[in-house]
């Protein structure tokens, strides 16, 4: 079992927000990694600027795009494919 709490530091201890699930006594591994609060922040407010753009979800009803990737591969090889028959019809390539 294992999982992941915040906590704090407080007189060279660890508290945490709410008792741990652990009988007492049990040895744990701990892996401490301080929280940057401006970086978390700003990632934070750089999340919510970019889904109020307004082309964020623009296509979210588009029955076609259900599946984005199969859409994106279809229109892909359908441009290239295009792409060079005017190119051959235009004598910039042989074959």
């Amino acid at each position: 079992m294992a999982f992941v709490e915040r906590g704090k530091i407080q007189d060279g201890n660890i508290l945490f927000s709410k008792p741990l699930s652990l009988p007492e006594g049990t040895e744990v591994i701990i892996h401490i990694e301080p929280i940057n609060t401006a970086r978390q922040s700003l990632a934070s407010n750089e999340r919510k600027n970019f889904v109020a753009l307004p082309f964020f979800g623009m296509w979210a009803e588009r029955k076609d795009m259900s599946d984005s990737a199969l859409w994106v591969r279809k229109e892909r090889c359908g441009s290239r494919i295009k792409q060079i028959t005017r190119m051959k019809g235009k004598g910039k390539m042989r074959g």
